[in-house]
């Protein structure tokens, strides 16, 4: 290399700071050769590679890469970063090389510098981590800044609430917040930033489709350096107290059940954390021939039987005390001397500190295959004794669906015997759309052990239907490796969705005369206009106004003006066509959709007058209510879509100006269409 461009003492001045390897080549007859390295890099190679090519030096795994990005610096004439491993790579470390091209005369150089980066890796890969946890979250979170700006939300947030929320928002001006929830949360959010640590109360929000949610809304310091630069807010959604009352019972009586089931199955010991015996079970007294009052006080190595090594129990006191669940063969000795063994599993139990305070011991004789027999049946007992006391229906399938195991409740649910279950396909005994939505569903947790939660519709052997939510799960096949089985535990529902069905049937239909209401016209007009554009014709609409009704009120009363108004809407229903709408928009103002018409404007117009002789003449022949004949009239304003407009709002008020001008003009019992 020529003395004019730089030498060795200028290059070891240069580059004396830097810590990580640096290499100078030059380009020489299109390949690359080391004119100095650093001492740092001296380490990497077995000789000083220095006035060696790179082909000689480097493996060609390696190498393909080096000279791709050296090639690229000097072809580009620019600086080329780039690192030797990425993010979740298998390495432990990761490098960064910068490569800068330089040109001395006809001379052509490369400077590569590599650092390495493995912390920086680590952040980004918790970051990304953490990112990803954050965003997939199945309840929503919201991070605040100290100034109440939203820093980041979730999206499960504004899929569930009725108010959004976007970065950079203050949360105490959102439209999330209302006046009666306000101050509460300023209160917990300002004692949450002043390090009062977290906190959890209850919330009543607003959320999709006008419902009312309870929520467990806990408030959670973000340190840095000891100091809180943020909190993070989480919803939980609650039951009803009813229900979470019920939940409770039901819980602790299968509690119950485990308990006293697990005390006939399995020998039991509690110690606490030195290893001191403060409880045994009767089974554990009959299995060490030890009264409880012998063995309570002592520590279990008055069961040692010489069989195990210092280091075995190392590992086991190490593995527990780190708050680890420990399961092995353990060999012991009883009273009189006989060594038997125990298939043990010790179980830290931690304080709401999250400090160790005992140490649960359950164990099973398996010195003879008698007591694994044994063992067998108490562990299938427990599980006959859970799904035989508990409301909920429980389904084993395989992975193609058939049933292996039904819960005995199904038999009383849906009429059949065990027998006439077992070798089904599950999808037999679910409505058509309950069969198609749990294939469908069942795919996203078919490739991994996760779980689905849904509703679906059963159908008994009598054919009556009923639903349930049902949680479904994919568990290993205990027989054959790498086969799921599914597990299905369902409640029944029927009750709620019977009362859903029936408040949404209120929320568009009108209480009185059952007839749809103003929220079903405005709803649904729009797929009625678009039918009517696939099939090139017409709607019509006719606001019509019941004559004189105020006096039935005044002279005959409520409940026979109520009983008139139903009778009215019946007339009117009986005199449009099936595919016609009529509605109740309030009082005695009924209106009427009549689809399917010409659009031919004089066709049209004779088809609405027909319509509107037919529903004076069956008004005419009126009614008996009690004792009191009544023969109403009416009057009938008239529009059409889409002459008068294409927004069912925009008709209504056409048809309504129309009414009023049918009575002033023409009187009672009379029709006007709308005017341009």
């Amino acid at each position: 290399m020529s003395e004019d461009f730089i030498t060795r003492e200028q290059f070891n001045a240069l580059i004396k700071t830097n810590k990580g390897f640096v290499f100078l080549m030059e380009l020489v007859e299109n390949k690359f050769k080391y004119i100095y390295i650093n001492q740092t890099a001296e380490m990497v190679f077995k000789t000083n590679p220095e006035g060696e090519f790179l082909d000689n030096v480097i493996h060609s795994d390696v190498r393909n890469t080096i000279e791709e990005n050296y090639r690229k610096a000097i072809h580009t004439k620019q600086q080329v970063t780039y690192r030797d491993f990425y993010l979740f790579s298998e390495n432990g470390y990761t490098n960064e090389t910068v490569c800068t091209p330089i040109f001395y005369g006809e001379r052509t150089y490369l400077l590569a510098i590599t650092n390495d980066i493995s912390e920086q890796k680590t952040l980004e890969e918790k970051s990304v981590f953490l990112q990803s946890l954050f965003e997939d979250k199945i309840d929503p979170i919201v991070i605040l800044l100290k100034d109440f700006t939203i820093y980041e939300v979730n999206p499960i947030f504004n899929k569930l609430f009725k108010f959004s929320l976007n970065k950079n928002q203050n949360f105490m001006d959102s439209d999330f917040m209302d006046t009666e929830n306000n101050q509460k949360y300023l209160q917990y959010i300002e004692k949450t930033f002043n390090g009062k640590g977290s906190s959890s109360v209850i919330f009543t929000h607003k959320i999709k489709e006008n419902e009312t949610g309870t929520f467990l809304v806990s408030f959670s310091p973000v340190y840095m350096d000891h100091n809180v630069i943020a909190i993070c807010i989480q919803w939980q959604e609650l039951k009803s107290a009813v229900q979470l009352k019920n939940d409770l019972i039901e819980t602790t009586l299968l509690l119950d059940s485990y308990r006293d089931a697990l005390n006939i199955a399995a020998n039991i010991c509690i110690t606490d954390v030195n290893g001191v015996i403060e409880y045994v079970n009767a089974g554990f007294e009959k299995q060490t021939q030890y009264s409880s009052v012998e063995l309570v006080g002592q520590t279990n190595a008055i069961l040692n039987s010489r069989e195990h090594s210092k280091e075995y129990y190392k590992k086991l006191w190490d593995c527990i005390l780190n708050g680890e669940i420990w399961r092995g063969e353990m060999c012991n000795r009883t009273k009189y001397g006989r060594t038997f063994w125990a298939d043990t599993t010790i179980v830290p139990i931690k304080n709401a500190k999250g400090e160790i305070t005992n140490f649960l011991a359950i164990s099973f004789d398996i010195s003879e295959k008698k007591s694994i027999i044994t063992n067998l049946r108490n562990v299938e007992k427990l599980f006959r004794l859970i799904t035989e006391h508990t409301n909920d229906l429980i389904v084993i399938t395989s992975e193609d669906g058939i049933i292996l195991y039904i819960s005995p409740n199904h038999e009383a649910r849906l009429g059949y015997d065990q027998e006439e279950l077992l070798g089904k396909f599950f999808s037999e005994i679910l409505a058509p759309a309950s069969s198609d939505l749990l294939n469908q569903e069942i795919n996203m947790i078919i490739e991994d052990f996760g779980n689905l939660k849904t509703e679906l519709e059963v159908i008994a052997k009598n054919g009556q239907r009923f639903w349930v939510e049902a949680q479904v799960s994919a568990v290993n096949d205990s027989e054959r490796r790498g086969i799921k089985q599914f597990v299905t535990v369902a409640r029944e529902i029927t009750e709620r969705k019977e009362l859903e069905e029936k408040l949404r049937f209120l929320a568009y239909h009108d209480s009185l005369t059952l007839l749809p209401n103003r929220r079903y016209l405005l709803e649904r007009f729009e797929d009625i206009a678009h039918t009517a554009d696939s099939s090139n014709s017409s709607i019509a609409i006719l606001f019509i106004d019941g004559d004189n009704f105020k006096r039935i009120n005044d002279v005959y009363g409520h409940d026979v003006g109520d009983e008139f108004i139903r009778k009215f809407g019946k007339a009117l229903s009986s005199s449009l066509r099936d595919s016609d709408i009529i509605a109740r928009i309030g009082g005695d103002e009924f209106v009427v959709i009549l689809t399917k018409m010409s659009k031919n404007k004089i066709k049209r117009k004779k088809q609405i007058e027909q319509t509107i002789a037919r529903i004076q003449k069956i008004l005419r022949v009126g009614w008996t209510i009690g004792k009191n004949y009544f023969s109403p009239t009416s009057s009938i304003g008239v529009s059409c879509y889409p002459e008068d407009g294409t927004e069912i709002s925009l008709l209504l008020d056409k048809a309504d100006v129309a009414l009023y001008y049918a009575k002033k003009i023409s009187g009672k019992d009379s029709y006007h269409f709308a005017c341009k």
